[in-house]
């Protein structure tokens, strides 16, 4: 074994059982609703009058820890309505704080709430929309606002940060990437943490299914602003993402800590699928995105010498469902594509080669005969 295999190897067994303390988005502080699954389907009829409730969910599941926030995303397609997150014994509802919404609908807002470990009931106003619609809500969320932000040290700089080019992936990588310029990625909220890849994780966004590349790029700006802007981190938390065309899209730079995984970031390269691949939802994995996830697979363990041990679903490190039933059976075939030697086609000498001229010319002769 090499010096550097050796010394990747004793690293993993090293950081693996306590990772680090880069904190990131985990499905426990999802908020269950009882007998409501996601993503929640809100018909809007436009024929409703202003101000109806067209939707309103049992209380939720006590949280299992206190929060003060309310975070929520999903898909809009008209303005014209409404969400309220109630606490079932509070003094007060939550207070809406800040909502974005862009052109294709995709929206996230943030509530604030009364501090503590109240069940919340949800529900959905129509205030007029023009035509029917359906308000659909990918997931929401019950936070702590001081323990939302990434837990690392941010360096200061009076200086507008500019990322080391060195921590990207290097225009030599055997597979095509969409830059962060050409999605119009923006830069980073503070300075990026280094980090050495040695092993990486397969997610899903289970959000929007994409269609066509202006969709992924709008996706992956909506991402970003959920992320930096919602909650508090400094980036786009994956390294890589890939739509259902199979395009692979840059995050943050390779080297740099991302934000995939609660705890455990230091090393760990995220890749995310973009869609749904959960039940209800049946999202299709498509040929296309299987081959582009193989290639930056390949290219991880080529590189950085991760070992098929060190290839992982989100839930086998965290408490979700991520990334999904449908998709988390198709690990063991990912797996062996990547690590598995591929059979290289047999290479079938050409019998012309090493003759004289004279030999060929009778050869070239015979083959007319022949195929008279």
């Amino acid at each position: 074994m090499s010096h550097n295999a050796l010394g990747t190897l004793l690293l993993a067994v090293l950081t693996l059982p306590a990772f680090s303390a880069a904190r990131a988005y985990d499905e426990e502080t999802d908020i269950r609703f009882q007998n409501t699954v996601y993503p929640i389907e809100v018909k809007l009829p436009a024929a409703q009058k202003a101000g109806a409730v067209s939707f309103e969910t049992d209380f939720s599941e006590a949280p299992s820890g206190d929060y003060d926030t309310v975070l929520v995303q999903g898909l809009m397609p008209d303005p014209a309505v409404r969400l309220d997150f109630t606490p079932k014994a509070a003094p007060a509802a939550c207070v809406q704080t800040v909502i974005h919404r862009f052109p294709n609908g995709r929206f996230w807002a943030k509530y604030r709430c009364p501090a503590g470990r109240q069940p919340v009931r949800l529900s959905v106003v129509n205030l007029g929309v023009n035509r029917d619609a359906t308000l659909s809500i990918y997931e929401a969320e019950q936070l702590k606002a001081d323990a939302m932000r990434e837990e690392k040290e941010v360096l200061v700089s009076t200086f507008v940060y500019v990322p080391d080019p060195s921590l990207n992936v290097p225009d030599s990588a055997p597979f095509k990437i969409i830059r962060r310029a050409a999605w119009k990625a923006l830069p980073p909220t503070a300075n990026y943490t280094p980090h050495a890849p040695f092993y990486f994780t397969i997610h899903h966004t289970q959000a929007h299914y994409p269609k066509t590349m202006a969709e992924s790029i709008a996706e992956m700006q909506f991402i970003q602003d959920f992320h930096q802007n919602g909650r508090g981190w400094i980036d786009i938390a994956y390294h890589f993402l890939i739509d259902p065309m199979g395009n692979i899209f840059e995050g943050r730079p390779i080297k740099a800590l991302g934000a995939h995984v609660l705890s455990h970031n230091t090393g760990n390269v995220g890749i995310s699928i973009m869609g749904n691949y959960h039940p209800p939802v049946h999202d299709v994995f498509t040929d296309a995105t299987r081959d582009s996830f193989v290639a930056v697979g390949r290219y991880l363990k080529d590189t950085y010498e991760v070992g098929v041990s060190s290839f992982y679903a989100h839930r086998d490190i965290g408490n979700t469902d991520c990334p999904g039933d449908d998709l988390y059976a198709k690990k063991t075939m990912l797996r062996d594509l990547i690590f598995t030697p591929q059979p290289t086609a047999p290479v079938i000498p050409d019998p012309s080669a090493a003759l004289t001229p004279t030999q060929s010319k009778s050869l070239q002769q015979l083959m007319q005969y022949l195929s008279k």
